[in-house]
C-alpha cells in the first residue's frame, strides 16, 4: 500500500473510533457489521408526573410506581391505598410545570387531589409532586405525601363504612338468636321492623395494624334502635325443655314477671305446633278456675278462708251431679283446705248460690276480662260469660260448662295473686301495652289466696313442687268435649316469677305438675 492509501485508511479508522467513542451509538453487529441504536428520549416531568397519576387513576399500582425513583417502596404503599380505599376512585389535577432549566436535576409541581368516595361524597385535599432526574430520566420522587400531605412511611389511606345496625335484645341485653323462643319471635321481628339507623363512613389514616391515626373526613352514622324483648334466656329455655319433655300431648308453658308484666317466657313443644295457642288458644280451665271462684266468694261474703264447708264425695246441686277427683271426701273442712284439695263439691256448691255476674266480675280482677294490645303477639286471656242458671253457675265454679281461659289468661291469674293486682303485660319494652290494668284485689283477698295456693303445694294436689322452694299455685284437671277426656294445668309463682302450664288432653293435673317440676328445676 502507498502511504497516501494508508493515511485515509488510518484517518477511517479514527474518525469511525471517534464517532462510536463520543456517540455512544454505534455497535458491531455480528458478523462486523455496525448497528445503530436510537438514544432513549428525556420525557418532561410534567408528562412523568401525569403519567404516575393517569396509572393512579386507572389502578394501576404498579405501573404509577414505575414512574417513581422507588418502585418496590412505592408499589407496596399504593397497592395498601388502593386495597384500602374500595368503592373510591381517584383524580388529580396537575398545575402548570415551572421552568425547567437545561441542567436542572429536581424540579416540584403543584396538584389537587379528589377521591369520589361511594355515594358520590368527595374528599379533596392538595399536594405536592417532586420529580428528580435518575439516569438522565425524570422520575417522580416517592413519597408517602404524594397520597396525602400528612401520610408517613408505612400508613395507608383508608375507607371505612361506619354501620348504623340496630339490634333486637333479650333482657340481659344480647343479640336474640335465631333460633331463640321461635313461637313469639317471627312476629316479634315484624312488630319491630327495621332497626338500621342510617350508615355512615370515615376516611382515615391508618397505621401498618390498621389502627386509625387521624380521620381525615367523615359522616357519622344516624343513631340505630335498639329494642328489648323481655324474654328471658334462662328461663325461656327451662320453659322449653319442660314442654318438650311431655310426650305425645300439646304442651305450652307462659312465664310472666308479676312485679312488671313483663313476659319471660313462651314455649309450646313439637306437638303443639307453630301456632302460638299458648298465647291465644282458648281451653276449660278446670280447677285452676277456683282462684276466681274463691275470690268470689270471698269478696260477696260468703265465706272466708276459714269458713267450714261441706266436701262430699259426690254431690247433686240444682240438676247437676258433681263428683271430686276418684270421689274422695274430706266431710267439712275450711274452705282453704277444700281448695288444696280440690274439692269440686264444694265450690260447685259455693257457686250455685253466688249472682250470675258474680263470677265475671271476680275474673276481672285477675284480667280475664282485659282486652290487652301487646306489641309483638296477639294475645287473648278469656272467655267468661255471666252464668244465668243454677246448672250454668254449678259448672262455671269449678271451670266447666262455658268457662274458657288462656294459657296467658291463667298465667295472670297466678301473676295477679303474686303482685296483687293485675300487671299490663309486656313483650317490647320500647312499645308500650295498650290496654289498662284492672282494679286491684280487695284488701284481705290477695293473702287469703296467697295462703290457699302455699297450701295446695305443701299439702294439696301438687305436693310433688314442695321441694322447689316457696311455690305456691292450683292444679286443674279440665274435663273437655264428650267429658271423657281432660287437659291437665297447672298454675302459680315463685317469688317474682308467675307461670301456667298447660297439657292438652293431658289426662289429669299430674302431667302439668311434672312439668312444672321440670321448669323449676331448671331455674
Amino acid at each position: 500500500m502507498n502511504k497516501r492509501a494508508k493515511r485515509w485508511v488510518l484517518a477511517v479508522g479514527g474518525a469511525a473510533a471517534v464517532a462510536v467513542i463520543v456517540a455512544g451509538l454505534v455497535v458491531l453487529r455480528s458478523g462486523g457489521e455496525p448497528e445503530v441504536r436510537d438514544k432513549p428520549e428525556r420525557v418532561g416531568p410534567g408528562v412523568v408526573a401525569q403519567r404516575f397519576f393517569t396509572a393512579m387513576a386507572s389502578g394501576q399500582a404498579g405501573q404509577a410506581a414505575a414512574a417513581t425513583d422507588a418502585a418496590d417502596v412505592a408499589g407496596a404503599a399504593l397497592a395498601r391505598t388502593q386495597q384500602g380505599m374500595p368503592g373510591a376512585s381517584f383524580h388529580a389535577q396537575l398545575s402548570p410545570l415551572p421552568q425547567v432549566a437545561e441542567d436542572a436535576t429536581t424540579t416540584e409541581v403543584d396538584a389537587n387531589v379528589t377521591w369520589t368516595l361511594p355515594g358520590g361524597v368527595p374528599l379533596e385535599y392538595p399536594t405536592k409532586v417532586g420529580l428528580r432526574l435518575v439516569d438522565d430520566q425524570w422520575r417522580v420522587h416517592w413519597s408517602p405525601s404524594l397520597l396525602h400531605p400528612q401520610l408517613a412511611e408505612g400508613q395507608n389511606l383508608a375507607y371505612r363504612a361506619l354501620p348504623a345496625e340496630g339490634a333486637l335484645v333479650d333482657r340481659t341485653g344480647r343479640p336474640v338468636p335465631p333460633d331463640f323462643a321461635p313461637v313469639v319471635m317471627g312476629s316479634v321481628r315484624q312488630a319491630v321492623g327495621s332497626l338500621n339507623g342510617t350508615p355512615g363512613w370515615q376516611v382515615a389514616i391508618v397505621d401498618p395494624a390498621g389502627s386509625s391515626v387521624t380521620v381525615l373526613q367523615e359522616q357519622k352514622p344516624q343513631a340505630a334502635k335498639t329494642m328489648t324483648v323481655t324474654l328471658d334466656p334462662i328461663t325461656q329455655s327451662a320453659a322449653q325443655a319442660a314442654v318438650d319433655q311431655v310426650g305425645g300431648q300439646a304442651a305450652m308453658l307462659v312465664a310472666i314477671q308479676p312485679s312488671t308484666g313483663e313476659i319471660l317466657a313462651v314455649a309450646q313443644n313439637a306437638t303443639a305446633g307453630n301456632d302460638p295457642l299458648a298465647l291465644y288458644g282458648h281451653y276449660e280451665p278446670g280447677s285452676t278456675f277456683k282462684v276466681v271462684t274463691a275470690t268470689a266468694v270471698l269478696t260477696g261474703g260468703l265465706a272466708t278462708a276459714d269458713t267450714p264447708v261441706p266436701c262430699p264425695g259426690k254431690a247433686t246441686v240444682g240438676t247437676r251431679q258433681i263428683t271430686n277427683d276418684d270421689s274422695f271426701e274430706l266431710g267439712t273442712v275450711p274452705l282453704h283446705r277444700a281448695f288444696a284439695a280440690s274439692c269440686n263439691t264444694s265450690f260447685s256448691q259455693l257457686a250455685a248460690t253466688m249472682p250470675p255476674t258474680a263470677l265475671p266480675n271476680a275474673a276481672a280482677y285477675f284480667g280475664l276480662a282485659s282486652d290487652f294490645t301487646v306489641a309483638g303477639i296477639t294475645t287473648n286471656t278469656g272467655k267468661i260469660p255471666p252464668a244465668d242458671s243454677v246448672p250454668a253457675r254449678v259448672e262455671a265454679g269449678i271451670g266447666q260448662g262455658q268457662m274458657q281461659a288462656t294459657p296467658f289468661g291463667m298465667a295472670l291469674v297466678a301473676a295477679t295473686v303474686a303482685n296483687g293486682r293485675t300487671p299490663v303485660p309486656q313483650l317490647i319494652r320500647e312499645i308500650p301495652t295498650e290496654g289498662a290494668a284492672p282494679t286491684a284485689l280487695p284488701g284481705g283477698v290477695t293473702g287469703a289466696l296467697r295462703s290457699m295456693m302455699g297450701e295446695v303445694v305443701t299439702g294439696g294436689t301438687a305436693r310433688e313442687l314442695a321441694g322447689y322452694g316457696g311455690v305456691r299455685g292450683k292444679t286443674g284437671t279440665a274435663q273437655f268435649g264428650d267429658g271423657t277426656r281432660s287437659h291437665g294445668w297447672f298454675i302459680g309463682y315463685r317469688g317474682d316469677l308467675a307461670f301456667s302450664v298447660l297439657v292438652v288432653n293431658g289426662g289429669s293435673s299430674k302431667v302439668a305438675v311434672a312439668a312444672t317440676g321440670t321448669f323449676l328445676g331448671a331455674l
